[in-house]
């Protein structure tokens, strides 16, 4: 099931281009993360599906619906990067007033105990931490129950645990069977809460991919290590740098062997994996591994 789409989508502000040509569509179970520089368009699009913007061209939707009617608006959830609430009101009344909006709307007990508020509900807003009213945040996003919801730095402000007990609520709404678009700095939380990929830059898509096929393909592992009198083998396999010599393989174990089997010496040996944000930045490199460093295959020859 469709939930969230973008058709041709184009948005100008005067002379400046904030997207162009967006084609996106988000699922049902799906928790995507939209990634890309500040002013690439994110801000941009994610207003748009929540009927605060137009398209210059081009049709957005949201369950089939135009974004921002009632009917729509009903079916969504939205966390933004500010968090002000009128300062003389508890946590508790701000989920009483926010839910008493939706026809079938989440329990407030159970959103406090969700979200670690049971200590703050009765206390105003005023007094709150940044990462306190974080949390309030979170909690009135998921108070109407929504199939689709859209978590613009959701985490900024939170303590480790907080961070930690967020991806876990998140897991558990996407194997729901809800809907998760996601923008975040933190790239542990990605990695930890999204499934696709879809990054932007000068309102155009440059990259779209699941987290698993990003991983699986570019996922390399780094190989270091030092040799005092590198042969062949070394010098046509691995790259140097201030002494040591390295190189990404998708086969570690099989690149190692093909070293040992070389006889030539090296010694300090590191086999260090790639993170998400390694293996993105080769991802985006024209979708190859063959970048700063060179990738090993399992025979221990260069690709």
């Amino acid at each position: 099931m469709i939930v969230a789409s973008f058709s041709n989508v184009s948005k100008h502000f005067g002379k400046v281009v904030a997207l162009k040509n967006l084609n996106l569509k988000v699922k049902k179970g799906q928790a995507l993360a939209l990634l890309g520089p500040n002013g690439a368009g994110k801000t941009t699009a994610l207003s748009m599906l929540q009927g605060l913007r137009q398209p210059t061209s081009g049709q957005v939707e949201i369950f089939g619906q135009t974004p921002g009617t009632p009917s729509a608006m009903r079916r969504i959830g939205v966390t933004p990067q500010a968090t002000d609430f009128p300062p003389q009101l508890t946590p508790r009344e701000l989920l009483q007033f926010t839910t008493a909006h939706f026809p079938v709307p989440a329990s407030i007990d159970r959103l406090i105990t969700m979200f670690g508020l049971e200590k703050l509900a009765a206390r105003p807003v005023k007094d709150f931490s940044g990462g306190e009213r974080r949390r309030v945040a979170l909690a009135l996003c998921f108070a109407g129950n929504p199939e689709l919801v859209i978590l613009d730095e959701p985490t900024t402000g939170l303590d480790a645990q907080g961070q930690k007990d967020f991806s876990q609520m998140a897991n558990r709404f996407v194997a729901d069977g809800g809907a998760l678009i996601l923008t975040s700095h933190y790239w542990l939380e990605i990695e930890n809460v999204a499934n696709r990929i879809v990054m932007i830059d000068n309102g155009k898509t440059v990259m779209d991919g699941t987290i698993a096929d990003i991983k699986s393909t570019f996922g390399l592992n780094h190989i270091s290590f030092t040799s005092p009198d590198p042969g062949p083998h070394i010098r046509n396999n691995f790259t140097q740098e201030n002494g040591i010599w390295s190189a990404n393989s998708s086969q570690s174990d099989d690149t190692v062997r093909a070293l040992v089997k070389s006889g030539e010496t090296f010694s300090d040996l590191k086999i260090t994996p790639r993170n998400l944000e390694e293996s993105i930045a080769i991802y985006r490199q024209n979708q190859t591994p063959d970048i700063a460093q060179k990738e090993i295959s399992s025979s221990g020859a260069t690709q």
